[in-house]
């Protein structure tokens, strides 16, 4: 089990150890849904660190999987690499929310572009956790991934 951080109202790591389930959408810049997908996680603490291994399918058959190694720090942060990551993600515990930035390399098209990714978790209830993920390129908005979380067993509302 991996420790838990005290000091944060709402230990992000903690939370996603275990299974977990998904549901979320995209959105481009004008906030139209562009894709659907779902999301499988299983989270495995090892030592200090989560290993969350992720499992999306979208509404359209594709499918997509990814692992993270996220680390915590010893000041109310943590910091993480996923197989695609184009550098080591920064987050940190705030308010009762967790917070993530990260850039990843997606293939779009016959392309391989990095975009960053900036990452706001609340928890929102039992068993539940609301994500949003503002994508970005050159510091230009392309648009945001909305997401459900939540725990298996856990029926959502």
């Amino acid at each position: 089990m991996l420790k838990r951080n005290d000091t944060a109202p709402f230990d992000l790591l903690s939370w996603l150890e275990g299974r977990s389930h998904a549901i979320g959408v995209v959105e481009d810049r004008k906030g139209r849904v562009r894709r659907r997908f779902t999301v499988d996680l299983t989270g495995t603490a090892q030592g200090d660190a989560l290993r969350l291994h992720e499992r999306f399918v979208f509404a359209d058959g594709e499918r997509q999987e990814r692992t993270w190694v996220l680390t915590r720090g010893s000041d109310g942060t943590f910091s993480g690499r996923a197989e695609d990551s184009a550098s080591d993600a920064r987050g940190c515990f705030a308010e009762g929310a967790a917070y993530m930035s990260s850039e990843l390399k997606l293939k779009i098209g016959n392309r391989i572009i990095a975009m960053r990714f900036d990452d706001a978790f609340y928890p929102s209830g039992p068993g539940l956790v609301l994500n949003r993920s503002t994508m970005s390129k050159w510091g230009v908005r392309l648009g945001q991934i909305l997401i459900q979380f939540r725990k298996d067993g856990q029926r959502s509302p």
